[in-house]
């Protein structure tokens, strides 16, 4: 294989969630960050992936429209909105986004809450299925608002992140769907499965075109090879142009032949076999192992708005000291340039 991206899409350290990661061993992973030849800020994943791939095309839209692009009419998907449902937790004086907080529905389950939705705020607003982390939402009046992935708040406080003020119906709506969810048959069934509640519905990655959330794509960048994709993020279904394969369990279920392969992982709210301990086994000590070989010629690794390029052996500056994976990626490096 000659290039393989890693993208760590939960992977964010704000401050709350430091000590649940600290001391944490990662020995492949640090191994693989400290000979990275180029480390760079980008301004998140999603960008420099549409940047890296060369999608020109991308330019001005937002996530939710790149999404909603070919799941809905253009009317539809210029306005849509991501809505992914969420687990919060009171506090004394703030409400967090719960650990492991974003939830993931069956296709059964996502049916159903399709249903109760159109119900109770129907026909003006309506859902769609964008896969099992979220929904796209469509019936907002065109609005242009800052908002915040929520991958970003897992641990933390949702209050820097709420609608502005004047974001009127989004934050009207965002709170008649929390109403609604409180006493919804759905979260009554979850309940009785010993699953979490959905306490609301994270509106985010829509509205006007030129919206801080809008994706900058560099028309220069010439992409290596179409890649094979993995994950389950609807981005990436939007990106391949069909529904994405979910990540196989390592890196030696991916095929040889593969020119390039794109692998999201969700290490802070997916699977067990995708906690940050099981990926340094079955992912970063394999790709290390291929590089040193030569059957990897290099190794994107994205996570914390860094990005970290890791080539075949003769890349290696071995006079590196050692440095742990989390002090590498809270390091200080340049912003990002739009």
């Amino acid at each position: 294989m000659r290039r393989l991206s890693l993208i760590l899409s939960d992977l964010y350290l704000p401050s709350e969630v430091l000590p649940a990661v600290t001391g944490l061993d990662l020995p492949h992973l640090d191994w693989l960050l400290r000979f990275a030849g180029r480390v760079d800020r980008i301004n998140d994943w999603r960008s420099w992936l549409s940047a890296d791939l060369g999608r020109a095309d991308l330019a001005r839209m937002t996530i939710a429209q790149v999404c909603a692009q070919r799941s809905l009419p253009d009317v539809m998907a210029g306005n849509a909105w991501l809505a992914t449902p969420v687990h919060l937790e009171a506090r004394i004086d703030h409400v967090r986004l719960a650990d492991r907080g974003l939830l993931r529905l069956s296709a059964d389950e996502r049916h159903s809450w399709r249903q109760e939705f159109t119900r109770a705020f129907g026909p003006e607003y309506a859902l769609h299925d964008a896969g099992d982390r979220a929904f796209l939402l469509s019936g907002v009046s065109a609005t242009r608002m800052a908002s915040v992935d929520p991958a970003r708040l897992l641990d933390a406080d949702i209050g820097r992140a709420l609608p502005s003020p004047s974001a009127g119906e989004l934050r009207r709506l965002g709170a008649e769907i929390e109403m609604w969810l409180h006493g919804a048959p759905g979260n009554t069934a979850r309940e009785q499965r010993r699953e979490r509640r959905i306490s609301a519905l994270w509106l985010w990655g829509g509205g006007l075109s030129g919206a801080s959330e809008t994706l900058p794509v560099s028309a220069n960048t010439v992409p290596l090879a179409e890649p094979r994709f993995f994950g389950g993020d609807a981005f990436l279904s939007a990106l391949a142009g069909s529904p994405v394969t979910p990540p196989p369990v390592s890196f030696a279920a991916i095929k040889a032949g593969e020119s390039r392969c794109v692998v999201e992982l969700s290490p802070m709210s997916g699977p067990k076999d995708e906690s940050l301990a099981a990926l340094d086994s079955s992912w970063f000590g394999p790709a290390r192992e291929a590089l040193g070989k030569g059957d990897l010629e290099s190794v994107d690794l994205i996570a914390n708005d860094r990005w970290f390029r890791i080539a075949a052996r003769p890349g290696w500056r071995i006079w590196r000291r050692r440095s742990s994976w989390l002090d590498q990626l809270a390091r200080q490096l340049p912003e990002a340039k739009a």
